[in-house]
């Protein structure tokens, strides 16, 4: 039964013989409530856990998956009782892959009876489990959740750290992924500022300094707290790139590495999305946010054994 379909439920009365069809509409009427509960209430996705690792060993590529609990997009729930360890081969086909965590249905054959008025016998009971798969990208598998993303390419698998569907949650799916980069950002560049303070290069940049401080610090309360949403946190990458250009391009030549920094800030900043644009848009440019926070770390680095070297 599709989920925008009128549920069917049994009408009972005295005298009516009971079919097995009659048995399974009631289930399936029961069933159907609970994925539209489950579907319309907390969405599709991870509920907890299902955190996947992928290793590279002798015998080949394993996916190490936690325990957990999801919703798939038919609102079928799936548990995941205990981490497993299961064997990956490599597609064939270069490109990008998900792992999904299946829901599975088998008649259980510890449940054999009796069929009346024959010598067959059928199972009496169907067990639900789950079970891991991979599929291209672009196949979507509605009775499954989606775990994570596998890049093939020359015979190599790597996981992409890119996020999923999270249940009850959809529009924080990325905070795991986004969360700790632009905290990241926040402490680094804090970092940096403290060490040009110790100078007096930035004694004619009094304006544009004590704005990118003070966003930071805004940034960094606003991050505080648990649960923050995607947009918030897209756009507030958005804006700390503003102030972190408004900040480092007048900067006079101090090290080599906050020059070719400047350049790259600029890029990134001509690219940031306007309010209106999309989650998707937004994820695309916080890859190249992600991107400057090694060559940020190189400066900071930089900075502070050039400033303690100056004490």
């Amino acid at each position: 039964m599709k989920l925008d379909e009128n549920l069917l439920r049994l009408a009972p009365f005295e005298g009516l013989t009971l079919t097995s069809a009659d048995l399974l509409d009631e289930q399936r009427y029961h069933r159907s409530g609970l994925h539209r509960h489950s579907l319309y209430l907390h969405g599709h996705g991870i509920v907890q856990g299902l955190q996947v690792e992928l290793e590279q060993r002798k015998s080949g590529y394993v996916a190490l998956i936690q325990a957990g609990f999801g919703i798939t997009r038919t609102g079928q729930q799936v548990l995941l009782a205990e981490a497993v360890a299961v064997p990956l081969e490599v597609p064939k086909k270069d490109g990008e892959y998900m792992l999904w965590l299946f829901h599975v249905e088998a008649p259980d054959e510890r449940h054999l009876r009796p069929v009346f008025d024959t010598s067959e016998t059928r199972a009496a009971r169907v067990r639900e489990a789950v079970a891991p798969r991979m599929h291209a990208i672009d196949e979507d598998q509605a009775d499954a959740v989606a775990l994570c993303r596998i890049n093939v390419r020359l015979g190599r698998m790597v996981q992409v750290l890119l996020p999923v569907p999270r249940a009850g949650r959809q529009e924080r799916a990325a905070e795991s992924y986004l969360k700790p980069r632009v905290n990241e950002f926040i402490r680094v560049n804090k970092k940096i500022q403290v060490n040009l303070f110790r100078t007096a290069i930035l004694g004619e940049l009094d304006l544009s300094a004590l704005a990118f401080h003070s966003a930071l610090i805004s940034s960094e309360f606003l991050l505080i707290e648990e649960g923050t949403t995607d947009r918030v946190l897209y756009r507030t990458a958005g804006s700390l790139i503003h102030y972190a250009h408004d900040f480092y391009n007048p900067l006079p030549k101090t090290i080599e590495r906050i020059e070719r920094f400047k350049e790259f800030v600029r890029r990134v900043n001509a690219e940031v999305p306007g309010p209106d644009q999309g989650n998707e848009i937004w994820l695309r440019w916080f890859d190249k946010f992600e991107r400057l926070l090694q060559p940020l770390g190189k400066i900071s680095e930089e900075l502070e054994a050039t400033v303690e070297a100056q004490r």
